[in-house]
């Protein structure tokens, strides 16, 4: 599984992003590549701006891929990433604009409320009290399950669509 994070949106939601930012976003790096190992995802963090002085941009750090969007939006980077990933891609971001977009694409969008409950789970910490809040979810983005547009569901009336059938397969292997 392929998943891209918007690493802003999930330090920002962990107290801002004023302070020691880099000590933050190598914190965040680190917690991520124990879950990339744990798991086994292929894990993508993408952050605003470029690199500074003491990092490297767009090198793998212990099985995370940090990539800086070096003048432009890391939405931008992140939407890129969802199209061509397709339906293999797991998109991490509180962005209403990001989420639909991504979509579209086919992927899974977690809102990263959400996507913090599985990280601290997965890492056996859940002793986060940011990563257990479940206070503004439907706001941030929680809401993993794809919103239905179209026409009346035919078939059988209690199966799941396959949409939904495939992000929560998708889900239960975060």
């Amino acid at each position: 599984m392929d998943i891209v994070i918007d690493g802003y949106n999930v330090i920002g939601s962990r107290g801002g992003l004023w302070g020691d930012v880099a000590a933050k976003r190598e914190a965040f790096v680190a917690e991520l590549a124990r879950y990339a190992r744990v798991k086994g995802h292929a894990v993508t963090v993408v952050f605003d701006g470029v690199v500074d002085e003491v990092g490297k941009p767009s090198l793998p750090v212990a099985g995370v891929r940090v990539l800086f969007s070096r003048g432009e939006r890391a939405d931008d980077v992140v939407i890129r990433f969802s199209a061509q990933l397709g339906g293999r891609g797991t998109i991490v971001s509180s962005d209403r604009e990001v989420r639909e977009k991504c979509r579209s694409h086919g992927g899974v969008v977690l809102g990263v409320k959400d996507f913090e409950r599985r990280l601290a789970d997965a890492l056996g910490g859940g002793d986060r009290p940011d990563a257990r809040s479940q206070e503004g979810d439907k706001k941030d983005g929680g809401d993993a399950e794809p919103s239905r547009t179209g026409s009346e569901k035919r078939g059988n009336p209690f199966r799941l669509s396959k949409t939904v059938r495939r992000t929560r397969k998708r889900l239960e292997r975060l």
